[in-house]
């Protein structure tokens, strides 16, 4: 889970309640996120959000049984917030997302496709800009871009070929 939609279906999911209580779930598990951390000055992992996804969700469908509609959502942010945040402990850095399985390949075919767009087109285009305007004129500095653009073109390839020796799947 990674967008607010898939939070929110699973908070939706999570909540035992009966059918007349659908909509007010529903529309509770929008914006439950905002009303349960906006005082917060921080961020949580995304296996403490799962827990506290579940926890509110959970509180929410048993308080549905017991108490009235107009109440129940309040109760539950109340005791987020007297419990302090259920003793799930909040970093100051936005988590990164963890990356999909497709997201791991495209990133590791991308550089390979970056490399070989970069030694392919860009550098060999400036070689042979360079050299065609080395051997018009002679007298001129173009010889010394060219094999400046021919040097990069190899260390390149060398710190690509470097940078992936080995590389293992994350």
């Amino acid at each position: 889970m990674k967008t607010e939609k898939e939070f929110s279906d699973y908070f939706t999911s999570h909540c035992s309640h009966n059918a007349a209580d659908e909509d007010y779930v529903v529309q509770i598990s929008k914006t439950y996120w905002s009303d349960l951390t906006t005082h917060l000055q921080g961020y949580f992992e995304y296996d403490r959000r799962l827990a506290i996804t579940q926890k509110a969700a959970h509180l929410l469908g048993q308080s549905l049984a017991i108490h009235p509609r107009q109440t129940v959502w309040a109760n539950v942010i109340r005791d987020f917030v007297e419990n302090n945040s259920w003793g799930h402990p909040m970093v100051m850095k936005k988590p990164k997302a963890k990356r999909t399985e497709e997201q791991k390949i495209f990133w590791q075919l991308f550089k390979y496709i970056w490399a070989f767009f970069q030694s392919m087109i860009i550098i060999k285009t400036a070689v042979y800009f360079f050299g065609l305007e080395s051997t018009q004129h002679p007298d001129r500095v173009s010889g010394v871009w060219v094999w400046f653009f021919f040097s990069l073109s190899t260390t390149s390839l060398l710190f690509f070929a470097f940078r992936n020796y080995g590389d293992k799947d994350n």
